[in-house]
């Protein structure tokens, strides 16, 4: 690539049209993207607001050739992340580049030189803050459509790029997909017969919707989550300002027929939370606006949508490998079907999660996407 690459700070990357405008310019002309709405996107961004700044800190940066953006990225301290594991990892997200690798390789330089200058001998992503965000990782296998609500999608180059930069593998993550034949085929109901026999007799209850119902089953379901996924790779708590902004995110898009909160006795052991695919909508406002006619594409399209995610599920440690999770997805799947959705993603599943993954196969799921989470040694990526 010729001409003058030049690296430049973004102070304030909320009020940055060409940082904001980025995964525009990179994926224009790839009819699976599905374009992030521009109001959520400033709501990552806002150092006084969102609750990653509350316990971490980040750097944003511009690549540009003869003036022009060709790439970002952030730099990121998740304090939380270093306090739980102690193992000199920091991050990199919100990455997004054109098929320049000398533009990719200036970024990921600065990103890796402002982490090893905070301490961190190693540098992963691309995650927008941590594994709890939206968005991990790069898609790198599986180029078959719109993507999931939350899930990353991008140009095919990007794996080369960043192979080709330096960064190794460091986890893979899966998507499974379920359809409505997964549910009709005798594979499904043999294995559902035969884990409705061995499985305790659990309350199976929706999420209730109302102000201080939806408020306290929220909370309910991110201490299961925190609990079930403590041992996870990369897993750090989700914090209270975390749920409150978790809840506001949910609550206009929750369908309470896909959600799920298993109690044994009267104690919450399990829960699942989907959420419609909103990116079928999403694709058909290409700029990211709600304003003027975003808002009535989003509120007429939410009833046709096809599809849903599972977003949240875990299960308490002393309950697992008893069919909890089973239960809980097939009532979720059949609650789905029965409502008129035509698919559910599983996702996302991590490779070496032995449980999900076998789950995932009995559930019927068909893996059909991959996302990988790079790593490399800080002093491997700084440019001299």
């Amino acid at each position: 690539m010729g001409g003058n690459l030049e690296i430049e700070v973004v102070s304030n990357p909320r009020a940055s049209k060409d940082f904001i405008d980025l995964p525009w310019r990179v994926n224009a002309g790839d009819d699976d993207w599905a374009p992030p709405l521009r109001m959520a996107v400033g709501k990552l961004l806002n150092r006084s607001k969102y609750p990653f700044f509350n316990h971490g800190d980040a750097a944003f940066y511009i690549a540009r050739r003869n003036g022009e953006p060709v790439g970002r990225i952030a730099a990121i301290d998740n304090k939380l992340h270093a306090k739980t594991y102690n193992d000199g990892v920091g991050f990199f997200g919100f990455f997004e580049c054109d098929d320049d690798p000398a533009a990719c390789r200036e970024l990921l330089s600065r990103a890796a030189n402002w982490v090893r200058d905070r301490g961190y001998s190693r540098v992963r992503g691309p995650l927008n803050y941590s594994v709890n965000d939206e968005n991990p990782g790069v898609l790198f296998e599986g180029f078959n459509g719109v993507p999931c609500i939350l899930m990353s999608h991008n140009p095919r180059y990007y794996d080369r790029l960043l192979r080709d930069c330096g960064m190794g593998k460091a986890k893979d993550l899966y998507a499974y997909l379920v359809t409505r034949a997964t549910m009709a085929d005798d594979r499904f109901q043999r294995v559902m017969k035969a884990v409705r026999r061995r499985a305790p007799k659990l309350d199976l209850r929706e999420v209730r919707l109302d102000g201080k119902g939806f408020r306290q089953d929220i909370e309910t379901m991110l201490k299961i989550f925190n609990e079930a996924w403590s041992a996870n790779w990369g897993f750090v708590d989700v914090t209270p300002p975390e749920v409150d902004a978790i809840a506001e995110d949910l609550k206009p898009i929750v369908d309470k027929r896909i959600t799920a909160i298993a109690e044994f006795e009267g104690k919450p052991v399990g829960m699942m939370v989907c959420v419609p695919n909103v990116n079928e909508i999403l694709r058909k406002i290409p700029d990211g606006r709600l304003f003027p006619t975003g808002w009535y594409k989003l509120l007429t399209g939410l009833k046709r949508i096809r599809g849903f995610r599972t977003m949240l599920m875990g299960v308490v440690p002393e309950y697992r490998n008893k069919g909890v999770d089973a239960l809980m997805i097939d009532k979720v799947i059949q609650s789905g079907q029965d409502a008129g959705y035509q698919y559910c993603e599983l996702s996302w599943v991590l490779e070496d999660n032995e449980a999900m993954v076998s789950l995932a196969d009995k559930a019927g799921g068909f893996l059909y996407r991959k996302y990988r989470i790079y790593e490399a040694d800080t002093d491997a990526i700084i440019l001299p």
